[in-house]
């Protein structure tokens, strides 16, 4: 589908009205949004709202840390790293642990965009870059 640089303009200014001053997008407000949509359809409504739904889902993303770990790591430590990552994005970051079986130690954190791993495969990958 194409964008008309009205359309993607639209759908950003429509994804900035759905966040609270913190920055995070609050559910009552993007109800507002779709339903001043329904009763004012822009020519390319569909591609704004898909514009829409992605640029949202990016937003809840930057909130969100994902935490892949091959073995789960202790409440203490869940704790501190949230706490890190709060201060370093400056703002409330909530934490959602999954089980990672192809991590064979170590931990994978995903914050929005950012990723940052510590595993055994981060570490080896120099050493079998310089046997090839």
């Amino acid at each position: 589908m194409v964008m008309t640089p009205h359309g993607l303009k639209l759908a950003k200014k429509l994804t900035l009205l759905s966040l609270d001053e913190e920055g995070r997008v609050v559910e009552a407000k993007v109800k507002e949004v779709l339903a001043a949509l329904k009763s004012h359809s822009p020519r390319d409504c569909k591609a704004v709202l898909q514009n829409y739904q992605t640029l949202v889902k990016r937003e809840i993303s930057k909130n969100i840390a994902l935490v892949e770990y091959a073995g789960k790591p202790d409440k203490k430590a869940i704790e501190s790293l949230q706490g890190h990552l709060s201060k370093h994005y400056d703002r409330s970051i909530e934490v959602q642990l999954r089980e990672n079986e192809d991590l064979l130690v170590g931990i994978r954190v995903t914050v929005g965009d950012d990723v940052y791993e510590d595993s055994v495969a981060t570490r080896i990958r120099p050493l079998t870059r310089t046997l090839y």
